[in-house]
């Protein structure tokens, strides 16, 4: 009975022992299994990683390139700037220039006009010459009208220079210096 006993103790602790050993490989099996899928997923996540660094770099290259841009268009519109305030004031210049030029081209176009009318009564005058000159009785009474205004001329007092030559540093009139015989009475 002894014997028995110890067998089937001994049987009792070898099944026990079988369990537990089957129980711990099973165990040791999923915790293999659970390592090997801990390890797939630091493996996916570690390439998840490394994609999200090179996007980070990615987007820092593609942000420092826009700033470059951005910098360049900012230089670029300051140039713009500078160049329509400098385009404006050459227009103002311009524009006032023209106006000055407008004003002169007025006066011109007034003198030009003065002068026309002028010539137009010079040749009237002319024409009202010629035809009384034309006939001997009219240059007889032209010649006589002629002599009566010089004589005339000689009893009037000059106005203007008040017997000055030069007045205000300006020469007053124009120095012509004849030598007329005298006039003998008949």
């Amino acid at each position: 009975m002894f014997k028995n006993i110890a067998f089937v103790l001994l049987l009792g602790i070898t099944v026990f022992s079988m369990i537990k050993y089957v129980s711990e490989l099973k165990e040791r099996y999923r915790l293999q299994d659970n390592l090997v899928r801990a390890q797939d997923q630091i493996a996916v996540l570690a390439q998840e990683k490394q994609n999200l660094l090179q996007e980070i770099g990615k987007e820092k290259a593609f942000k420092e390139e826009l700033a470059l841009k951005n910098k360049g268009l900012k230089d670029y519109l300051k140039a713009s700037k500078d160049r329509i305030m400098r385009l404006f004031q050459t227009n103002t210049n311009i524009q006032n220039d023209l106006e000055d030029v407008n004003d002169k081209f007025s006066i011109l176009k007034a003198e030009n006009r003065s002068l026309i009318d002028s010539r137009q009564r010079l040749y009237e005058e002319n024409e009202q010459a010629k035809v009384k000159l034309n006939s001997i009785t009219e240059l007889k009474k032209a010649i006589r009208e002629l002599k009566a205004k010089g004589h005339s001329s000689h009893d009037l007092a000059a106005e203007g220079n008040q017997g000055f030559l030069i007045k205000d540093g300006r020469s007053t009139m124009k120095v012509k210096i004849e030598v007329v015989p005298a006039q003998t009475k008949k």
